[in-house]
């Protein structure tokens, strides 16, 4: 408990066990000099707002400096209240969170690494399938940066960012059981080698399906290539049966193909692209990934790089 003052009038054992120091030490004297210099101005403020009747957050966090000089993490919850005598009293609980806090570090650390250790995976995938089909070099990578914009422009959240980002690199990952001979043809594909191609995007989740992501990788893949009013392979899903992050994908996949060179036909532009966008929005692509897409390229000014 503290007065007006900023002084100790009251402490329980556990803060004495907190600070390093006996009840003697701690009593009468301002609370401040306990505290390091990042966390006093922080702890001064609130407690003379919370004493003038202001509005402060119910909990917060600041370091604590025992007698030995060793910093503790601490939460606090407090209440200001009136004395039998009418004086202002501050009455605080304080929780040692340092433990909890160096567990938190130690886990971001891991999942820091686990991330970069992920996507140096998915990069090598990404490279492999990239070597089999060399006219379509560069493709994922493109596919994927734009991808992340129309999600970055949609607002989406950082997870959900990162699981298209990662899902495209690789979302052509089932190429690779397609014959060179059927992805490099110079010529429009008969109907069996078209059904070779048409396979990849199951082929793709079912070499992926049983690797633990932090997001659903593989369904993205699965679906990238459905189409919002159901005519898309290979499960003919529609509407919000397809994921979200897979007509993101969908609507980047196509752009950057009818943009880009292929064997059988010479680049269309992104002018083309676009139109096909417009021209099939609401229909066979999400009309808001449409628009967030439009808007990266006429007003945000995009290019592949």
């Amino acid at each position: 408990m503290v007065d007006d003052n900023y002084k100790f009038i009251y402490c329980n054992d556990e803060l004495c066990r907190m600070l390093g120091r006996s009840r003697h030490e701690i009593i009468g004297q301002d609370f401040r000099q306990f505290l390091d210099e990042e966390s006093r101005s922080l702890v001064a403020d609130r407690y003379l707002r919370r004493q003038r009747g202001e509005e402060v957050p119910p909990r917060y966090e600041f370091n604590i400096v025992k007698k030995d000089g060793a910093k503790r993490r601490v939460e606090i919850s407090s209440d200001v209240i009136k004395d039998a005598a009418g004086k202002t009293r501050t009455v605080a609980q304080l929780l040692d969170i340092t433990e909890r806090k160096k567990s938190e570090e130690i886990n971001q650390e891991m999942m820091k690494n686990l991330r970069k250790a992920l996507n140096g995976t998915i990069n090598v995938i990404a490279s492999v399938v990239e070597a089999r089909d060399p006219f379509t070099s560069g493709h994922q990578r493109r596919v994927a940066d734009l991808a992340r914009t129309i999600a970055t422009e949609m607002k989406l959240p950082h997870d959900s960012i990162e699981a298209i980002r990662s899902a495209a690199i690789i979302h052509d990952l089932g190429k690779i059981q397609v014959p060179a001979d059927i992805l490099n043809k110079p010529s429009k594909l008969n109907e069996m080698e078209f059904n070779f191609i048409k396979a990849h995007p199951q082929v793709g989740y079912e070499i992926l399906k049983d690797i633990e992501f932090p997001w659903p990788v593989a369904q993205i893949i699965y679906q990238h290539h459905e189409r919002w009013d159901g005519s898309g392979y290979p499960q003919g899903l529609s509407d919000d049966e397809i994921l979200l992050e897979a007509r993101i994908l969908a609507v980047a996949d196509v752009v950057e193909a009818m943009a880009s060179h292929r064997p059988y036909r010479p680049p269309l532009g992104i002018e083309k692209a676009l139109e096909e966008l417009s021209q099939n929005r609401g229909r066979l692509y999400d009309s808001e990934v449409v628009d967030a897409c439009l808007r990266v390229f006429k007003e945000k000014n995009y290019a592949f790089k």
